[in-house]
């Protein structure tokens, strides 16, 4: 995407005219660690978005893009810990039961190369000043710590892992199956 000339707007153009299309985020491959593909930006890739998506979000008010969220795109959260989305989020597999931690990437995302348009958001964000020194980080802050407080009064709901310390992962090799055609 990044390496055709004019492919950025091109794409912003196509979407922004289509009437079915309200609003245009923007995100990049998140690998797992140690990852090698294809897909994975480079940090040149992240580079190039975060220096041209913010004047096309000024031409395209369909886009959502500015500054914070491209200072976010170049250095997104390092670990899920970091991480608003994943601190906040609750997410399952589609058989409504299985839960998907750390976040929506489930096993062992990089964080360190997250492309999430929500926890780029979410990390730009927490950072915004509500009044003098008060950030909205320390509202997200708040709320974590009365959500881990109510959850020990609460001892018939099973409690996130994400809120218990991280356990070593299990070995997941015996859990593929493998597909022979």
């Amino acid at each position: 995407m990044p390496e055709r000339s004019g492919y950025l707007e091109e794409y912003v153009e196509f979407w922004s005219a289509r009437s079915e299309v309200n609003r245009i985020w923007v995100s990049v491959y998140t690998p797992q660690l140690n990852e090698r593909s294809p897909e994975i930006s480079t940090s040149e890739d992240r580079a190039v978005l975060a220096r041209k998506l913010p004047s096309l979000a000024v031409r395209y008010r369909k886009l959502l893009f500015n500054q914070g969220l491209a200072q976010a795109l170049i250095r997104p959260p390092e670990n899920p810990d970091d991480c608003v989305f994943a601190k906040m989020s609750a997410n399952y597999s589609a058989d409504f039961q299985t839960r998907v931690e750390p976040c929506v990437f489930g096993g062992t995302p990089d964080c360190s190369q997250c492309g999430c348009a929500i926890s780029t958001g979410l990390h730009w964000i927490r950072n915004v000043k509500l009044a003098g020194p008060l950030q909205i980080d320390h509202f997200i802050g708040s709320s974590v710590k009365v959500g881990r407080l109510m959850n020990r009064f609460r001892s018939a709901v099973p409690r996130p892992s994400r809120w218990m310390p991280t356990p070593t992962p299990p070995d997941r090799k015996a859990e593929f199956v493998q597909i022979q055609y």
